[in-house]
Order: C-alpha cells, then sequence, then structure tokens
C-alpha cells in the first residue's frame, strides 16, 4: 500500500514474522536506552504533569497497553514508538489511564510515556501472547493448465497457438470479436496466463490479453438485488499484518464499529511471501461478523509474474477458516507493475476464477504521480477502485482542508474521465482512500507530516460530495487521535 511511500520500511512492517537480525539488534538497544529512561524518571515526569485530555507519546517500540493497570492484566495491543494517546488520568502509581484508537481503554506504564514524541519512531518486534510469527508460504511453481469455464470475444485479431505461448505453432486465426468457450488457463514461461479455448476456427491456447470474458457489468452488478460493492461502502480503515498479530481482536473491531466504520482491510498476501497470514483471518473474521464488520483480505501483488499472483489470489479468495468464515471480498494493491496488459489480465483471470459475486477493489496510485496508470483495465475486472490519494507530498509544506479538497476533487474526476475516455460508459464506484500516516517516516507514525483532523473531515467531505461510495484509511496502527475524532464524528 505505500504508494509514495518507502517500501523498505513498509514491506519489513507488513509481514510481521519476518525480521533482520541487524533491526532486532537495533530493538534491543532501543529497549535499552528507554529502559535507561524509565529508570531515571524523565518520561514518567513529563507524564505526571500533564494535565488530563492531553495528547501524550509512546517513547519506546511494543509499547503494552492492558487491560488493567499491572503487568498481568490482558494485554489490548502494542502500540508503535511515537503513537499518540489521550492521557485521561494517572492511575495506580507507575500507570496511565488512556485512550488509544477511537474509544478503547486502557492503562500503559507511565515511565513509557512522555509529553513529546520521541527523536525516531520505531515499530519494534515483539509477540503478542498466543499468536503465532507469520511464515512465507509460497505456493509451489505450477504452470497448469488449471481449469476455467468461461465465456469470452477476441478484442483484438488473434490467433490460437499449440501451446502457452507466442512461440508455438500457430492453429487458426481469429478475427477481433469471435466468440470462445474457455475450459482451462495455463501460464507461459514468462508468467503470462493463456486460456485454451474452442473456437469456430478450431481450438488452441490464446493470450488471455487478446479476449474480454462474457461477465456481468462489475460497476453495476448486484448480488441478492444488492450492489457487489456495498461492502466496501461507508468507512473503511486498512492495516498491515503488524496490528492483526498485536492485538486483541475482540476489543479491535468493537472500537472500529464505535467509530461508525463498516469494513476492514487486513494484508494477509505478498507476492515474495505467498498467502503468510491465514492465521490472522481466522482470528480476525469470526469477532468481526460477529459486530456486523465486513473484511476484505487485502494481497500484494507484484505482478512480476502474473500468473503466480493470479493463484495466489485465488488462494486467499478461497480460504475459508475452521468454523467457515471467508473474507467479504479481495483487495489488491497493485502499484509495482502497472502496465495495462499485465492489470489487465490479472484482473479477467480473477474475475473469470472468482465469478461476478466476489467484490474486487483495487487500491489504485492517484492520477498526480501515475498519469497513465490504467484505470481503463481496473473497471475491466474489478468492482471498485480505491485511489491512494495521499496529499501530503510535500515535506516543507502546511497543508490545509482547501488543499485536500482540491487534491481529492481532482483525482477522482480525473480518474472518472480517464475511464470514461477508454469508452466505458458505466465508471466503476470509487472508495477514496486517504493518508493517516507519515510518509516520510519508515513507521509512518511521525507527527509532523501526519494530516490533521480537520484535513480528514475535508478529505471525507470532499469524496462524499463527489458521489463515493465511502472512504478508507492507511492506516490503523499510524492514525493518530485528532484523526481517529475526525473519522469517528463524521456521518457517511
Amino acid at each position: 500500500m505505500g504508494g509514495q511511500r518507502g517500501r523498505a520500511g513498509a514491506a519489513w512492517r507488513r509481514t510481521g514474522g519476518l525480521r533482520c537480525v541487524c533491526l532486532l539488534a537495533l530493538v534491543a538497544a532501543l529497549a535499552a536506552v528507554y529502559g535507561s529512561l524509565a529508570a531515571s524518571g524523565l518520561h514518567g515526569q513529563a507524564t505526571a504533569e500533564a494535565a488530563p485530555n492531553s495528547l501524550v507519546y509512546t517513547q519506546a517500540p511494543c509499547a503494552p497497553v492492558r487491560a488493567a493497570p499491572n503487568a498481568t492484566a490482558p494485554l489490548i495491543t502494542q502500540l508503535l514508538g511515537g503513537t499518540d494517546v489521550t492521557l485521561l488520568a494517572t492511575a495506580t502509581p507507575g500507570w496511565s489511564h488512556i485512550r488509544i484508537w477511537s474509544h478503547t481503554n486502557g492503562y500503559l506504564p507511565t515511565s513509557l510515556l512522555g509529553s513529546a514524541p520521541p527523536a525516531t519512531a520505531a515499530e519494534g518486534d515483539c509477540t503478542f501472547p498466543g499468536v503465532a510469527e507469520a511464515q512465507p508460504d509460497l505456493l509451489p511453481a505450477n504452470s497448469g493448465p488449471f481449469p476455467l469455464s468461461a465465456q469470452a470475444q477476441t478484442t483484438t485479431p488473434s490467433s490460437l497457438y499449440a501451446w502457452p505461448g507466442a512461440d508455438a505453432p500457430p492453429l487458426a486465426g481469429l478475427p477481433s470479436g469471435a466468440a470462445l468457450t474457455i475450459s482451462q488457463w495455463a501460464s507461459d514461461a514468462g508468467g503470462q496466463p493463456w486460456y485454451f479455448a474452442q473456437a469456430s476456427a478450431g481450438a488452441g491456447w490464446l493470450w488471455s490479453g487478446a479476449a474480454r470474458l462474457s461477465e456481468p457489468d462489475p460497476a453495476t452488478h448486484l448480488v441478492n438485488g444488492t450492489p457487489v460493492w456495498s461492502a466496501a461502502a461507508g468507512k473503511g480503515m486498512w492495516f498491515t499484518n503488524y496490528l492483526t498479530r498485536h492485538a486483541d481482536l475482540t476489543r479491535l473491531v468493537a472500537d472500529a464499529k464505535a467509530a461508525g466504520v463498516t469494513h476492514i482491510y487486513a494484508e494477509v498476501a505478498i507476492s515474495r511471501f505467498g498467502f503468510y497470514a491465514p492465521l490472522s483471518l481466522d482470528r480476525l473474521l469470526p469477532v468481526a461478523h460477529a459486530q456486523g464488520i465486513a473484511i476484505i483480505a487485502w494481497v500484494y501483488p507484484t505482478l512480476s509474474n502474473v500468473a503466480a499472483d493470479v493463484r495466489m489470489t485465488q488462494q486467499v479468495a478461497n480460504y475459508h477458516t475452521p468454523g467457515g468464515d471467508h473474507a467479504d471480498g479481495i483487495a489488491t494493491d497493485v502499484e509495482e507493475v502497472t502496465d495495462s496488459a499485465s492489470v489487465y489480465t490479472y484482473g479477467q483471470l480473477i474475475r473469470g476464477l472468482l465469478g461476478p459475486d466476489t467484490l474486487l477493489v483495487n487500491a489504485a496510485l492517484h492520477p498526480f504521480t501515475h498519469a497513465d496508470y490504467p484505470y481503463a483495465a481496473v473497471a475491466a475486472s474489478w468492482n471498485v477502485l480505491a485511489p491512494m490519494d495521499y496529499w501530503h507530498s510535500r515535506f516543507h509544506h502546511t497543508y490545509t482542508a482547501q488543499d485536500v479538497t482540491a487534491f481529492v476533487t481532482t483525482s477522482v474526476v480525473t480518474i472518472r474521465a480517464a475511464m470514461q475516455a477508454a469508452g466505458i460508459a458505466q465508471p466503476i464506484p470509487i472508495e477514496e482512500l486517504g493518508q493517516m500516516y507519515d510518509m516520510y517516516s519508515d513507521d509512518g507514525a511521525g507527527v509532523g507530516h501526519n494530516p490533521t483532523g480537520a484535513e480528514i473531515t475535508a478529505d471525507l467531505s470532499a469524496a462524499q460530495a463527489l458521489g463515493c461510495i465511502g472512504a478508507s484509511y492507511f492506516e490503523w496502527q499510524t492514525a493518530t487521535q485528532s484523526q481517529w475524532d475526525a473519522l469517528s464524528a463524521f456521518q457517511w
């Protein structure tokens, strides 16, 4: 999801269990430093002098928030270093009563809080009781063929080949608009998908980029009378696998509901690690569904091997928890490779494999930095487009509500115009994707360049006025108290 953020820091935080020894050493050193500061009472003194309902900041990574003011009380979450929290009162000696997120109260050691942010924010590396570390889980290499039952038409004059690859002998030529019956798909040596198709001219392998599957319009498709995109409507939040592994998820989901959040995007798969976080879905889906919150499983495909990313995405979409829950949709974060052919073939094959009733949301780069992003290719298969409208792009600029409104308006209007210019009569719905992180900090928890609550209100207002189906924010664990207040107060 980074868009404009540093990829190294984002990737390090995403996976949870995939760590570097040198970073562990750094965290250990930081812990030692903060432990020394705690012993000297400097941080506790700063917090003790803060007035109730003022902001204070975690001074160390993995800051433990507990349900009661003692070290054996149930753990609610572990906060990033530099996270702001609302000081409610001093509790028993050594503990501060605080508010985190939108509505959750807890207790944190006073020694880990200060009246100003630390010089360097850090996530840290810690474990949550009873939660296993994430592990890579790549599917074995397999070029197929795999089953696929679909009808399609060619979109350009093309050829059927003896096997999946342009180096195979051609068997028959096809005009544009030729009807196809597809029974299989496979990958060529470069990871591009091909269809085994029957046409009037014969049967053979067709490059998937030369066909359009016969599927209902993804912009208007209904499931039992309800728009397929309904699970992505309203207010949403995104989080990487750090949060899923470092929080009491019953409390987290209750906090989302109290803030009026209707859906959550949880990252569970990345191309180079595979579907590494089924445990996160096992923990999150039952509690979210019990409270009426939709969970959209977020995958990060690099599209360097389209066929492999298709198989990974299908694996996530077909996953069921031991209790039978499954994700309410799939979000794809397509930002590494954005050529139209790769995006189109990936989306079409996912749609063909998952069917028209599966919600597909695509997190897209905004047109200010990527005017040539293939929005039309996305509209061919996905139901919702979520442009990453991260407006804090200038380090030495103070942003106003007017800046936010102008940025979001230009982004959304430009994207819709791009889809219409490509001949799409009904552009797919947009869920505006806003910013709750500091893109100039590796861990995103800095306070100097994280949008204000007033900016979040402006973003929500602009998205609503533009007719977006909702607005969501990246990311939960770096959201500030003023941002949570703004999100909670806004009625969608």
